[in-house]
């Protein structure tokens, strides 16, 4: 048994915890919100969708290989609701059973709320087309485009899953188990323009704001959530 903070990669300074906790989120916020503006305006006056999001979409149409489109189906239908639901469920049953704490279920279902409502919000506000999708693939779904949903989520949720992993006892396998939530989430995105469900401008902010969001979550535990003694590996 080793006693541990609730985290080992931020350390606490002069000010109380409370305070630098939120100043660190409101700096997190502004910056996705600089990020975000920026590439709205950009794709209103043509020239990130002229540049990048249409060239992209044509060479996917142009370039479609049966293999990868079975894996991006698959990858769609991973980082649909159903699909990340019953994933984040076992590795937070994981977690939790590890840690012998409830904290885990609270955090991950914090990150799950509040990435869920900066998804719905955002379509419904700025209201972006999508593409029209591969012929002979899924059909695009319903919602608007901007920001890709799956992307956001995945960010997110399996972002929040790797901080609380390491910080509940595998710390020697934070770089492997951050390769592996950086690989699956850039497999997300991909997956989402290859069958041209999304403009890569709707996966850029869509990663960009769900790390974020992950980002906040994981300094509010860090800052909020009691220090334990947490079992390490042998």
């Amino acid at each position: 048994m080793e006693t541990m903070r609730s985290s080992w990669f931020f350390r606490p300074g002069q000010r109380s915890r409370g305070v630098q906790a939120l100043w660190i989120a409101f700096g997190l916020i502004v910056v996705l919100f600089y990020f975000t503006r920026r590439m709205l305006v950009s794709l209103r006056i043509g020239g990130w969708s002229k540049d990048v999001d249409l060239p992209v979409e044509q060479w996917v149409l142009a370039h479609q290989d049966p293999v990868w489109h079975s894996v991006a189906t698959v990858l769609y239908l991973w980082g649909s609701t159903p699909g990340m639901t019953v994933t984040m469920v076992i590795l937070t049953a994981i977690i939790c059973l590890w840690a012998r704490s409830w904290w885990p279920l609270a955090t991950v279902a914090f990150t799950a709320l509040g990435s869920v409502l900066l998804t719905v919000v955002l379509k419904s506000v700025l209201q972006v087309a999508r593409p029209t999708g591969v012929p002979g693939g899924p059909a695009p779904p319903g919602s608007f485009s901007f920001p890709s949903g799956h992307t956001l989520n995945a960010a997110a949720l399996i972002g929040i899953a790797t901080y609380l992993a390491v910080v509940y006892g595998l710390r020697r396998y934070a770089y492997l188990l951050g390769g592996i939530a950086v690989l699956f989430v850039a497999a997300m995105g991909a997956s989402r323009v290859y069958l041209s469900h999304h403009w890569v401008s709707d996966v850029l902010v869509g990663l960009l704001i769900g790390a974020g969001w992950a980002a906040v979550v994981a300094i509010l535990h860090y800052f909020f959530v009691p220090s334990k003694r947490i079992r390490q590996p042998s």
